[in-house]
């Protein structure tokens, strides 16, 4: 349910939604409760509790034979094995909350598939260059292959802002922002002069903000700021409350900027004080972002309006903020994409593992999290074994200590096979990069997690045989240099109540 639809409910209604959301919490309360309330002493409730156990049984044979990780299988198998009712209902709960209403998924891909371009570009990529045509090919019929863009990496979160700040100064038809977490702070105090100034000038404005990213860092004095903007529409993403919501366990972690249909920036960093150090949490914060200019932006502009439909109901016409591109470039290329619940395969992670699988030299790979399913840790284990220089950057401070303690059960087998790893040492990597090559890269929005992966809209950029990847990777290679190198020496003296943690959490990783 979006906002605008929830606050058109009537009274009667949200009466209603709240009623049932309380009775669907109460009972899987009273579920729990009457696991350990079963009297084992009357033939009835033996005959009771094995009919929920055979119940629970034909559940797990329902989810192994469904098309999903084997992780996802083991991980529910054992909790509704272990306690049929409540998991099978958190189950259901869960596994609608990865889809999406019939009729909106057939709106967007109605919308997004007019967006997609078949051309030459793509039989052009291939005359130069087999490997990157088979990364084109993963994305082929759902974004299409442009030349004619120039992408520039800003390898920094301060650096990016200060470019931003700039280039909102020039605009004149339209501003997009999509953000995962908005923050009060500095970043909005230099903003939001620069977009009122805009508004009333007659620039459109439209921004979107996730509402759980920006629950504790938002004041509603700011957002009623931002609403009286003139020409600006603000919305937040799956807005939370009391209500019964499948949808809260899926996200809008997607960062994009577009102005005027011209320039895209699309990365890791959010509009809030840390990504551009005025703000220290888990010391330095390391991001990067790309920059976009000509013909990809339009990606980028169709990506926004799929997630303005999700929040708003209302859908946008790319034709209305659609700009030529002036630029004419033809030796690199760059492949703008999307993910999430309303795409019918897991994009993202296709994407990661055709890089992964088909490094020849180096695999350089930056991550705030490392909690990946045995697939995915295969293929980095066999191309560091196949003697690829493998090493991944992660985070020397983590921000979520259980996702960094269950990293570091994947460090094991990467750390035998010959891979490095490195934990930056001045704070927080939070950059999300895959180099191969020195020829191929990833940047974009999207963790290697499972939140990211299957459960979040994301979005990034393929960028092929591009110069600025040189930069991408001496960049990592500096942030390598800055991070202390673990050995597996070192992983195996880690404390005892690591591991046991890292192995408990193991086995519901897919949950986080």
């Amino acid at each position: 349910m979006t906002q605008n639809e929830r606050r058109s409910l009537p009274i009667w209604k949200k009466l209603l939604t709240i009623i049932l959301t309380l009775a669907v919490f109460t009972l899987q309360i009273a579920l729990f409760a009457l696991m350990f309330q079963i009297n084992f002493d009357y033939q009835l409730n033996i005959i009771v509790y094995l009919l929920i156990e055979f119940g629970g049984f034909l559940v797990v044979l329902y989810i192994i034979h469904k098309p999903i990780l084997t992780s996802y299988k083991l991980t529910w198998s054992i909790l509704i094995l272990l306690m049929p009712l409540p998991f099978t209902l958190f189950y259901i709960l869960n596994s609608s909350s990865r889809r999406l209403p019939h009729r909106k998924q057939r709106k967007i891909n109605e919308e997004m598939e007019k967006y997609y371009v078949e051309d030459n570009t793509i039989q052009e990529l291939g005359v130069l260059d087999s490997k990157a045509l088979r990364y084109a090919k993963v994305l082929q019929g759902w974004y299409t292959v442009f030349k004619n863009t120039e992408y520039t990496f800003l390898n920094d979160g301060l650096i990016k802002f200060e470019d931003l700040l700039v280039e909102l100064r020039s605009a004149k038809k339209f501003i997009f922002i999509e953000t995962f977490i908005l923050g009060d702070g500095y970043v909005l105090s230099e903003l939001l002069p620069i977009l009122e100034q805009k508004g009333k000038e007659g620039v459109e404005i439209k921004i979107i903000y996730d509402d759980l990213g920006s629950k504790a860092t938002l004041k509603s004095k700011t957002i009623k700021r931002i609403t009286n903007i003139s020409n600006c529409q603000i919305t937040n993403y799956n807005p939370l409350g009391l209500n019964i919501n499948p949808a809260f366990n899926y996200r809008d972690h997607r960062k994009i900027t577009i102005i005027d249909g011209r320039i895209a920036y699309c990365g890791g960093d959010n509009l809030a004080d840390e990504y551009i150090h005025k703000k220290e949490r888990f010391g330095f914060w390391r991001d990067n972002c790309g920059k976009y200019k000509g013909e990809a932006v339009a990606t980028f502009t169709a990506l926004f309006i799929e997630m303005w439909y999700m929040s708003t109901q209302e859908i946008l016409k790319l034709d209305h903020y659609y700009q030529p591109s002036e630029i004419s470039r033809n030796s690199s290329f760059i492949i703008p994409f999307g993910d999430g619940p309303s795409n019918k395969k897991n994009i993202s992670y296709d994407v990661f593992r055709s890089l992964i699988t088909s490094a020849d030299k180096t695999l350089y790979i930056s991550t705030p999290y490392l909690v990946i399913d045995s697939g995915m840790l295969e293929d980095i284990v066999l191309a560091a074994k196949s003697g690829v220089d493998v090493r991944i950057l992660m985070p020397g401070i983590p921000d979520k200590k259980t996702a960094f303690y269950l990293a570091k059960s994947h460090y094991r087998d990467i750390l035998a096979a010959g891979g490095k790893i490195y934990e930056f040492s001045k704070g927080f990597n939070h950059a999300k990069n895959i180099i191969v090559d020195n020829k191929y890269a990833f940047i974009g929005t999207i963790n290697m997690d499972y939140r990211s992966l299957f459960l979040h809209y994301e979005c990034g950029a393929l960028i092929l045989l591009d110069n600025e990847i040189e930069k991408m990777q001496n960049d990592f290679l500096k942030a390598c240099e800055e991070s202390h190198q673990v050995t597996y020496e070192e992983w195996k003296k880690r404390p005892w109540w690591q591991k046991v943690v890292s192995y408990i959490l193991y086995l519901f990783a897919p949950l986080f």
